[in-house]
């Protein structure tokens, strides 16, 4: 009974979602201009560098470019944003039947689990697994699978290896093949961040605050395992089309897209409570749905946010990242833009 009330629940949400993004753009009219989220930046706690984009599929309405080798194309490695793209391709992979969602793990990898641990379990962060002691071949359990959430890079690096074995090449090839297929400005590199640097003119020089001080990020080692779960490449552009292309069902089946954006999990946030789905944050209020998520990895802070009713997307990727020792300082940009936004976005309901 209690599996029946939670399908029927999911299915009334994802009606209540479909018909709201059918709202015409219109009916939200956002005012938020370059010189709002100038002046949010003005009075923040720290400086800002990086791009920032706010539009739908109408029109544009903030496009700020601020720093030193910053241009409108620039690409920024996207941190988590990349498990988003990562749980895309997933999803992906089910619509082609290269695998199921209630697929054992084990089918795909060459490890030894404590219990049994889903590929779906892998995309809301509920399986509990921790990565193997070298050169053990055993992986630890946190708890239950299913039976809590707790954040995991290493899920998704998993995740990237399962997707490498269905299609038999690496997963950077995955998701370079994906971006141009779809034409979206997005890409994964392996290799030492410095070589990336001198290889790729539009890639932005990240840098880290150590003993406040901004520093060159010049050591990084990228691999088809951190491309997984954080260090794929991208301009704002591409994250916006990526997430336009996403919930306008350009990539997967309704089905799938059903499934990626049903809460299956929740997750603790500074925003507080959130849903999560497949590689996706949603934060459920009367009229106003978001689907969110954020990056953080040396060099570089990220955020991306998408409204339906109003086809909203909102891209923050900056080249610095803060020390963590201040969460406030290190996020509260994001946040203050994010709820600008979102205050409007409110009245117009």
């Amino acid at each position: 009974m209690t599996k029946m009330i939670s399908k029927i629940t999911t299915r009334v949400y994802a009606l209540l979602v479909l018909s709201s993004s059918l709202l015409p753009a219109s009916a939200f009219a956002l005012s938020i201009t370059n010189s709002d989220v100038q002046t949010i930046i003005d009075h923040d706690s720290r400086p800002f560098t990086g791009r920032i984009l706010v539009s739908d599929n109408q029109q544009t309405y903030v496009d700020l470019t601020i720093g030193k080798d910053i241009h409108v194309d620039s690409r920024f490695l996207i941190g988590s944003i990349s498990k988003t793209i990562t749980a895309t391709l997933v999803m992906r992979a089910v619509d082609q039947q290269k695998l199921t969602l209630e697929d054992d793990i084990t089918d795909y990898l060459n490890i030894v689990t404590e219990y049994p641990i889903t590929i779906a379990q892998l995309l809301n962060h509920t399986s509990g697994i921790l990565a193997p002691k070298s050169p053990s071949l055993n992986a630890r359990s946190q708890f239950i699978p299913g039976s809590q959430f707790n954040y995991s890079n290493y899920g998704y690096k998993l995740l990237g290896d399962i997707l490498s074995q269905s299609y038999q090449v690496p997963y950077a090839e995955l998701v370079n093949l994906f971006a141009k297929q779809y034409q979206l400005d997005i890409s994964a590199d392996v290799g030492e961040i410095t070589d990336l640097y001198a290889q790729q003119p539009r890639l932005v020089r990240g840098f880290m605050e150590q003993q406040q001080q901004r520093v060159l990020l010049d050591e990084l080692s990228i691999d088809n395992g951190f491309i997984a779960f954080g260090a794929m490449q991208a301009s704002s552009q591409g994250i916006a089309a990526f997430i336009e292309g996403l919930t306008q069902q350009q990539f997967l089946s309704a089905a799938s897209l059903q499934a990626m954006t049903s809460p299956s999990a929740k997750r603790p946030h500074r925003w507080g409570e959130l849903n999560y789905g497949y590689g996706l944050q949603i934060s459920q209020q009367p009229g106003l749905v978001e689907y969110s998520h954020t990056g953080y990895l040396p060099g570089y802070i990220s955020a991306m946010l998408y409204y339906p009713q109003a086809q909203l997307s909102v891209v923050i990727l900056e080249n610095t990242s803060w020390d963590l020792d201040n969460m406030e300082r290190v996020f509260g940009l994001h946040d203050k833009i994010r709820q600008a936004i979102r205050n409007q976005l409110k009245t117009d309901e």
